[in-house]
């Protein structure tokens, strides 16, 4: 029986292309890890989002209703912020999501130093916040041919070329960003006892005119407490280990390299 020989592999190829890839690889968390900027960033689909900051400032904002999609419903009346490009001071983010063992646990992601924006979309269901506008236009349209949720959503627009938003506690279901740069990222879990909702949320806030409490909500919620103090960046390290992983491939390769030149 005579064997034919369909192809073979070459390894230097082989292995040429695995350190080629593992290069870029690095190379797309170094710079992530060390600007903290990402491209397209959506969230959505999952439940409510709970932001908080101290100060936005915001060129080119638009405001209009919306029907979108929640954790809980596939279409609910939502409030659609568009925003150009904007600069955040003190962000906190968090989501809180329920494990397959029943417990919850609370997601938290913060900057402590200002975040850049560029093309900000944002589906709201509750904004606690003082708001300025520059040149603020609110217009009708004319939605008498439209379905509907056409005549829902394009029924108004509420438009300023500059918006600025300070002590804000907004509840979210949709976030989308072209360009974010989290300047002193930090990510962290915590086991929670229950999840905060729009409900409570909007209860603890009743009665709260000077929008102190509210920035700090994210800070000293009834469940999640204060961030733990273990908090650390979470793309650093993943960047230092596949430095680690590329050096080693290329050690091997130089060892490869001798050894064939040797003839062993």
């Amino acid at each position: 029986m005579v064997k034919e020989t369909v192809g073979h592999t070459v390894k230097r190829k082989l292995i040429i292309s695995i350190s080629a890839g593992f290069l870029l690889f690095g190379i797309v968390l170094g710079i992530f890890g060390f600007t903290g900027s990402l491209f397209a960033l959506p969230l959505g689909g999952m439940g409510d989002f709970y932001v908080s900051f101290d100060r936005l400032e915001g060129k080119g904002f638009t405001l209009n209703p919306q029907i979108g999609e929640t954790g809980i419903e596939d279409e609910a009346p939502l409030v659609r912020n568009r925003i150009d490009s904007a600069t955040i001071e003190n962000l906190k983010i968090y989501k809180d999501l329920k494990l397959p063992t029943g417990s919850w646990i609370r997601i938290n992601i913060t900057a402590s130093e200002p975040t850049e924006i560029q093309g900000l979309i944002q589906d709201a269901r509750f904004i606690d916040a003082n708001l300025t506008f520059d040149e603020m236009i609110i217009e009708q349209a004319d939605t008498s041919e439209m379905s509907a949720e056409e005549m829902f959503t394009n029924n108004w627009k509420h438009q300023a070329s500059t918006v600025t938003i300070t002590d804000a506690l907004i509840v979210t279901d949709y976030l989308f960003q072209n360009l974010v740069s989290l300047n002193g990222a930090q990510i962290s879990l915590e086991r929670i006892s229950d999840p905060d909702t729009v409900e409570n949320v909007s209860d603890s806030k009743g009665g709260n005119s000077s929008g102190t409490e509210t920035a700090s909500h994210i800070d000293n919620s009834r469940n999640g407490g204060e961030l733990p103090s273990t908090t650390s960046s979470l793309f650093l390290p993943i960047f230092i280990g596949t430095v680690c992983l590329m050096i080693g491939v290329i050690f091997l390769l130089i060892r490869h390299w001798r050894l064939k030149k040797s003839g062993r």
